[in-house]
Formats: structure tokens, sequence, C-alpha cells
């Protein structure tokens, strides 16, 4: 074996060669290739199209010259790339213009040690010279066809690309080989049949719940007729206005129906659902309908349905079509423990029941996705510690054949909750079938965007609270009076955070460690006795840091104002009367 050298001393015989008909994107990953190894090698490789003669060895990126077709991906998603080393050339290719601009990345990543931590850090290394073995080859796909991680921080199109997400909602267009795009990627029906529109003329057209028909808080009734033929011309509406999209949500709407009922429970809804054990029943039968439909004249398209509160448990006598995704979600869980590991201490639990539902989902469906969080919705800053959690249960999904995974966070338009850069980062790579440890990528992660001197102690921060959380359950709407929540606990934080501040060499590390503070500072806070002198003043100067570092909300969909006065008037932001949401959806 020997080594291929593309840059050596400043000096190189390669180019970096497409072909002449290529897209933009592979145009756009020739440019990235050729930025980020002048970047790490201080030296231009050039770059032209197979139109020109060629030259000298090339770095193939597509398909190019005489590389049109690869047996070692033959097998593979429209996703999958690889890296070959053949005779004197490289050859950067893939199933589709993402996949080989993910191969581009890859690359870097190999041989330049590039990482693309948040739009605003990336690192690579500066060298000398730059060579692959001759026998190098390298073949990547993915587990998880659908990656989404749903916090403000990756909807950057940049961070996203070369993260390998996929993702609806990050704003990824051509020049990234497109995403794996959505239409009404959410909750649906009333926008299917708006109980505004219909509910007054048509109350057959909604759930029938304790002897009558309800408008408010209301799902559809699967069983009508009219409400499959009227859903059934929107979602073909949907197809022809939105060409882009390949998948369409036929799902049922989100009103916290773990506290009340909603689901239909007129004779033909009931029928259906008791024979099937569940109230997806109907949801599954009607979505089948819609899909079966939708089918023959869109055969790429998906549709796609919850499996969340009352309907995740698995029916018994009907099954999800092919073109159906199912996309279960565990919102009842702890986060302070994995699923696995919790329905083996507790199997009444939640996660056990949970879990059950994942294993039967599994076995019936074959797009089966999860809707998974990591964030504290009712208090964003507040510490939510479940990295070591995210990990063993992203691994669990690949486990048992899950095909898409969305991770929420805090996706408000300002950002900035717990730890929402880091989370962003590690659950992308964790999504990915090549990640090392959870260890390796928090600390190759905080060492680069906190700063090397000031690593250790925002390590140490991190992992108090990774500790702090045992013994304890962990919930997307608690409070700052949680058990972990001691005053020793706070105490070390603080200390450990402000010896990283002493310690960061640049104000770019300074202004994000005082960031990190914030949390901290709210949960002290918070905290205060209501009779503490200057209480209300502490409380508007922390309001003027979070605009410093623009942070538009602290609770979810909740403006900044309405929440400070929360702070004022309640010990641990706990009073919420007159609440008002500020109801929007990223799209």
């Amino acid at each position: 074996m020997e080594n291929l050298i593309i840059i050596e001393n400043q000096n190189t015989n390669y180019h970096i060669v497409h072909s002449k008909d290529s897209s933009e994107c592979i145009r756009y990953a020739c440019d990235e290739l050729q930025k980020y190894l002048y970047k790490s090698l201080n030296y231009p490789i050039p770059i032209f199209s197979d139109k020109c003669t060629k030259r000298g060895p090339e770095i193939i990126v597509g398909y190019a010259r005489e590389y049109s077709t690869f047996n070692e991906l033959n097998d593979k998603s429209n996703e999958a790339f690889m890296i070959k080393a053949i005779n004197e050339d490289i050859v950067i290719t893939g199933n589709s213009d993402r996949s080989i601009l993910y191969g581009v990345y890859k690359f870097l990543e190999e041989f330049i040690n590039f990482r693309c931590f948040s739009y605003d850090c990336e690192t690579y290394t500066s060298l000398s010279s730059l060579s692959i073995p001759d026998d190098y080859i390298l073949v990547q796909d993915f587990i998880f066809e659908y990656r989404e991680v749903y916090f403000k921080d990756a909807f950057d199109a940049s961070f996203a690309s070369k993260n390998m997400l996929n993702s609806n909602l990050a704003k990824l267009g051509p020049v990234h080989g497109g995403k794996v795009k959505w239409y009404n990627f959410h909750h649906s029906f009333s926008d299917l049949i708006n109980p505004n529109e219909y509910f007054d003329v048509h109350p057959e057209y909604f759930s029938y719940i304790d002897g009558k028909r309800i408008k408010e808080h209301t799902e559809l009734c699967l069983s009508n007729e009219d409400v499959f033929n009227l859903c059934l011309k929107k979602v073909r509406t949907w197809i022809k206005e939105n060409p882009e999209c390949k998948i369409f949500s036929v799902a049922q709407d989100e009103w916290m129906g773990h506290f009340i009922k909603m689901a239909c429970e007129c004779e033909y809804c009931k029928k259906i659902d008791e024979a099937n054990g569940s109230q997806s029943g109907s949801i599954i039968t009607f979505v089948n309908k819609i899909a079966s439909a939708i089918k023959k004249e869109y055969p790429d398209v998906l549709i796609h349905t919850f499996a969340y509160q009352y309907s995740r448990k698995t029916p018994t006598n009907v099954v999800p079509l092919e073109n159906v995704i199912v996309r279960l979600c565990n919102i009842e869980c702890s986060w302070s423990r994995s699923i696995e590991e919790s329905a083996l201490i507790d199997k009444q639990s939640q996660s056990a029941k949970f879990y059950e539902d994942l294993i039967n989902w599994g076995k019936i469906t074959n797009r089966l996705y999860i809707w998974d969080y990591s964030v504290n919705f009712r208090n964003y800053l507040l510490p939510f510690p479940n990295l070591r959690v995210l990990e063993k249960n992203i691994n669990l999904y690949k486990k048992h054949g899950v095909k898409g995974v969305l991770m929420q966070g805090n996706f408000s338009h300002g950002g900035g909750g717990y730890l929402d850069e880091l989370k962003s980062y590690v659950t992308a790579r964790l999504l990915r079938d090549d990640s090392p440890t959870l260890d390796t990528l928090v600390k190759e992660f905080v060492c680069a965007y906190y700063g090397k001197y000031s690593a250790k102690y925002v390590l140490d921060y991190i992992y108090l609270w990774e500790d702090q959380v045992k013994g304890h359950d962990l919930w997307l709407y608690d409070d700052a009076d949680h058990l972990m929540f001691t005053k020793s606990a706070i105490n070390k934080s603080f200390d450990l955070l402000n010896q990283a501040l002493k310690y960061a060499n640049n104000d770019t590390y300074i202004k994000r460690i005082n960031k990190l503070l914030l949390g901290m500072e709210y949960l002290y806070l918070v905290r205060l006795d209501m009779d503490t002198p200057n209480r209300d003043l502490l409380i508007d100067n922390f309001k003027q840091k979070l605009l410093d570092h623009n942070i538009t909300e602290i609770f979810e969909r909740t403006s900044l104002d309405f929440a400070i006065e929360v702070m004022k008037k309640s010990k641990y932001a706990k009073d919420r009367d007159n609440w008002y949401s500020l109801y929007y959806i990223m799209r």
C-alpha cells in the first residue's frame, strides 16, 4: 500500500473535477472541498469540469469521466455515498446530489479533522501535507432516512448540511441537495376540516363525546364518508400545490388529550377502535384509506400520522400501508433515565408502556418514526440534563428498526435554551451511523466552542447536572423547585462557570460562557424569597442580559415581557394566570 499525495508543501498535481452537466449542488460541493482544503493546507486545488482534458490525478466529485456507476452503492439508499481511491484518482460520489455533498464533508472530516459545531463555530487541522492510502474506500449509509433536529440552532442550512441532517425545518435549498420536505409535518385534522368553518353546518364531521358533538378540542369523525372525501380532496390539493413535498400529514390535533377526551366515540368509530383495542384503530383505518387513494396517483408520496397520547397504543386488527409513516411520540416519559432502563425499573411506568408501544409498532409498520424531546418547555433556561439518555434512546431506536427521528428542543425564534448549541450538535451526530461516543462528542464540542482553557470547568458543569438528576424524574414541564436543584449544586455551578470565564481567552468564549450562566441566574432569581430586597430590579437586569443574547422566549411560545412579570410575581415562576400562547409553527 502506498499513499496518494494530494498536497505537499503548498504544491499539488491534483484537480477537483465535476461533470460538465453538474447540478448547482455538485458545483457547490467542489467549492466546499476546495475552500476547506485551502484553509487547512494554505493551497488551492484547481476546479474544472470533465469537458477539459485530463491533465493529471483528479478528485472526482460526483459522476464524471469514466466513473459513472459503482456496485458498492447499488443496494444503498439515495443518501449513501462513497469515497474511493481508484488508481491515481480519488472519487467522492453517491446516490444523489445531497449524498455527494455529504461525501465531501465526510472526506474533510476524515482527512483535515473538519467539524461544524454550530453556525458560528467550525474547526479543522492546519496541515503541511495531505495524502490518502491508494486502496482507501469508505461507503456510508444511514439507518435513519429522516433526521430532524428541531432546535433553532439546527435550522441553519450550513450547520444542517455539514452535519448530514435532511431536516424539513432547516433552511436547506437546491445548493444543499434539498431535504426531506413535508407539508404539514405536525397535527393537521383541523387544517383538513376546520371546525370554525364546518361545525355549525356539519357537526357530524367532528368528535362525538359523552352524547354530543363537540367543536372545541375536537377531532374528526373518521367513520364519516363525507369527512373522508373532504380530506382526500384537501390532500390532493396540497400535493398539486406543493410538488416539492413528498410527505403529507393526516394526523390528529393536539389538545393535551391525556387530560380530556378528544377522539370520536360515535357508534361507528367506537366499533372500529374496540375491534383494535386502541383509538389508533380508527386513525390507521382512515389514514390507510387516504394513502391507498393517493398511491394510485402519486406512488412516491407518503402519508404521515401520529401515534400520540390517546392513539399511542398499537391497533390489533389493522396494519399501516407501506406508504404510511407512523410517528410515535414519547411526551409522557421521563428523561432522567433511558426508556429501556425505566421500563426495567418500573414495568408500570409511562416509559415501560412506551417501550412496549415502540416494539409493537415496529412489528407492524415499515416506516416507524419517532418524535422525541430534549427540553423543558415550561422553563427553557433550566438545566435539562438528558445527554446520556439521548444517546441511549437513539441507540434503542436504531435497534428496533425506527426509520426517522425528530428531536425537539427549543425551537423559539431567539433560541438560547439550556445547552442548545451542544445538544443540536450531539443529536445531529448521534443520528448518523458513524458517531463516536457521547463523551467524545461533548468534549470536542466544549473545547472548540468554549475554549480549551475553559473546557474543563464547562465539562464539569455539564456532568454535574447529568449526575444531579439521578434518582429523580425529569419531565418536560418541571419548575425551579425540582428536587435536583439543590443549593449546593447551584453554588457549585456558579463556581465552575465563573472559573470558566476566568480562563476564557477571547471575547467570543466569554460571551458564550456568559450565555451559559443565564440558566443559573434564572434558577437563582426565581428561587429568591418574594421579599428579597431589589428582587424586581435584579430581574429587570436579567431581562437586559437575555436581550443582549437575542433571547426572545424563556417559556414556550410566550412573550418575554410576560415571562419577566411571572418571575416578579411568583416564586419559582409558577403563577402564570392569564397566560396566553404566541402560537406559531415552524414550517
